[in-house]
């Protein structure tokens, strides 16, 4: 896929399209590589998540459609016939869904499509998904139907808690995309479906200014109310932080003020001789601590011995969350260092890894059966994207959690974007854009080791950049990072 000859189609003659004959994760994986490019461009980058949410539900949902019609062409049914219809729908899901990936291989050779067509007009772009697959009447009865149930939900935790109809795997399909056009501003009269006799086309138009629906309920109160209920990082640590900001503060002194709290002392000696500072001497006094880390390390790490005390206290140890960040943390390191980015800067890189789920305590802590149910609602090989499903159950997403308790405990910048965009590195700020890269692929190649996500799932541009396209090179590389983590969980 020519990411820039798409764009140059839609500044000369304003179309673009993409033909297939079965969308696959892998061009799942260009499709939104792509619009990256294409919403960058467009100054829309903010709903780049969303909008490939709801194309990638549609390309397989026609997907669906035409496999079910070479299905009922193969079992000479009629699919148009209520009987035929009834007969085939019997055995849908042992022959069709649970034979996916077969079904590839019946329609490359069929005369079955699926175009994906862009169009801009000023400001506004048009998204379409055709295939050449008319909607029957029960299809359209239960679209219709489904697209009315959307209307009285004020969430997605209205609807998992409501939502039981599974017929041919469509689950949550199109409640979602009511819910995520309708209250991330572009509007549900913005979603048009069309049929004929020869072919099915679902347009979403995104128009030039959109305003988001704020998403109010009794979990974002709850969540709100614990943020605010949360205790200031300890003035023994507000100290160390505020001298490590003064340039007039000399190392003596910095190390006096640590050694006056035994507990924080020990903290950091621990700390000092962890993996984030793998390869070094060993470290036995506070002193010879300050000078290994370094000011701006060492106030990173008191930030983080900070968090620990509070978040344990309050929530008890969430031991999977931290699990997922130690991991995160030490494969942020190593890829640092694999890109040239070692020393000091590979130590704060290694920090941020580590905070960037602090938002997921506070989630979790509201309700984590219904938040569980969440990261494990599944869409193929790359799993759904949870942080926009979080936006729309809550209001608020665990990155966004994490960017407050940041601006409540006054973290720096760039610990702050570390956590705020971690799965949406596209939109950091330029200065802080690699930082974020480098947590962004630590915490998707953790997730890969520990089976969350896909190879499918990880931005496309960013594997290229981090030499890590092919499912081989980069199932290596984690195994490799994984094998010395454990080394130094020892």
């Amino acid at each position: 896929m020519n990411f820039q000859e798409i764009i140059n189609n839609l500044e000369t003659t304003k179309k673009s399209r993409l033909d297939y004959k079965f969308v696959t994760e892998e061009e799942n994986q260009e499709i939104y590589a792509l619009l990256v490019h294409v919403m960058g461009y467009m100054d829309k980058l903010y709903l780049v998540e969303v909008v490939f949410t709801v194309l990638k539900e549609l390309l397989m949902n026609a997907n669906k459609a035409n496999a079910k019609r070479n299905y009922f062409v193969r079992q000479n049914l009629n699919i148009q016939d209520a009987s035929d219809y009834k007969l085939g729908m019997m055995n849908f899901q042992e022959n069709i869904v649970q034979k996916w990936d077969e079904q590839i291989n019946y329609l490359k050779d069929s005369s079955y499509y699926i175009s994906l067509m862009m169009e801009v007009e000023d400001s506004t772009i048009h998204f379409s998904v055709e295939n050449n697959a008319p909607i029957t009447k029960e299809e359209l009865s239960r679209i219709n139907m489904r697209i009315e149930v959307a209307k009285k939900y004020n969430d997605l935790s209205d609807a998992f808690a409501d939502i039981s109809d599974t017929t041919e795997s469509a689950g949550l399909g199109l409640v979602l995309i009511q819910l995520l056009i309708r209250n991330s501003g572009i509007g549900s009269d913005k979603f048009l479906i069309q049929t004929n006799d020869s072919l099915t086309k679902v347009t979403l138009t995104v128009p030039d200014n959109t305003s988001p629906q704020e998403v109010t309920n009794e979990m974002k109160t709850k969540i709100l109310d614990e943020l605010d209920g949360l205790p200031t990082l300890p003035n023994s640590l507000t100290r160390v932080i505020q001298l490590c900001n003064d340039p007039d503060s000399d190392l003596q002194k910095i190390a006096n003020e640590i050694e006056k709290n035994p507990a924080l002392s020990a903290d950091l000696l621990k700390l000092s001789n962890s993996a984030f500072f793998a390869n070094r001497s060993q470290v036995n006094t506070i002193l010879q601590a300050v000078k290994v880390v370094g000011l701006k390390n060492l106030r990173n790490l008191m930030y983080v011995s900070g968090v620990r005390k509070i978040m344990d206290g309050q929530y008890g140890k969430m031991q999977d969350v931290w699990e997922h960040s130690n991991r995160c943390s030490h494969y942020a390191r190593q890829i640092a260092t694999d890109f040239h980015h070692g020393g000091k800067l590979a130590d704060l890189i290694a920090v941020a890894a580590l905070l960037h789920d602090i938002g997921k305590f506070v989630l979790l802590s509201v309700d984590r059966s219904f938040f569980k149910k969440i990261e494990t609602f599944q869409r193929g090989d790359d799993s759904s994207n949870s942080v926009l499903l979080e936006e729309m159950a809550v209001g608020l997403s665990h990155p966004q959690i994490g960017a407050l308790l940041a601006d409540r405990w006054e973290f720096p910048r760039d610990l702050k974007a570390s956590i705020e965009y971690h799965h949406k590195p596209f939109l950091a700020p330029t200065e802080l854009k690699e930082l974020v890269e480098i947590v962004y692929m630590a915490n998707m190649l953790s997730d890969f080791q520990e089976k969350k996500k896909g190879f499918y799932a990880i931005d496309k541009n960013l594997l290229a950049k981090f030499k890590l396209d092919s499912i081989e090179t980069l199932t290596n590389y984690v195994n490799r990072i994984e094998t010395f983590y454990k080394k130094n969980q020892n």
